[in-house]
């Protein structure tokens, strides 16, 4: 019997000090990145998104292949359901969700910043299956992140952010 408490109290105590938070494997997908300063979409830049996740948070990479200084990070807090860009907290807005089979199979849902002001990041469409779709700027350009390179797709997805 002491036998069987000197192997099962170490065992107990080293699976309860294990990391609670479960890994899953990161996901990786390409992406187009068309840049909206004006209706011309100038650039145009290919990404690799690179998802990641555990029980709580999803990171989404965007990677530039050619200029790491071009990345782009976001996380999504699956209890809060908040989106979180630089320094920025995103939450989901009551407008219509956004569906479109040719980009994804899931609806998108339109972000907007917890605490507004004036020359702030936003709205953003985001799915948590695919990550972001498209990020609006008042003062700025636009971004749409398509999995493939279809420019007419972008203004619908521009109707869309500022609708």
């Amino acid at each position: 019997m002491k036998k069987a408490l000197y192997i099962f109290i170490p065992l107990l105590i080293l699976l309860s000090c294990s990391d609670s938070k479960k890994q899953t494997e990161p996901i990786s997908e390409n992406r187009t990145l068309y840049v909206f300063h004006t209706e011309i979409a100038k650039p145009i830049m290919e990404y690799e998104l690179v998802i990641s996740e555990n029980d709580t948070v999803t990171k989404y990479s965007y990677r530039n292949l050619k200029n790491e200084e071009r990345n782009m990070e976001f996380s999504y807090d699956k209890v809060s359901k908040q989106l979180v860009f630089v320094f920025d907290q995103f939450i989901p807005s009551n407008r219509t969700e956004y569906l479109n089979n040719e980009i994804h199979k899931s609806a998108f849902t339109n972000y907007g910043l917890k605490e507004p002001y004036d020359d702030g990041t936003g709205p953003i469409l985001f799915n948590p299956e695919y990550g972001v779709l498209g990020i609006g700027n008042s003062y700025g350009p636009d971004f749409i992140y398509l999995p493939n390179s279809n420019l007419e797709l972008t203004k619908d997805v521009i109707a869309e952010l500022y609708k």
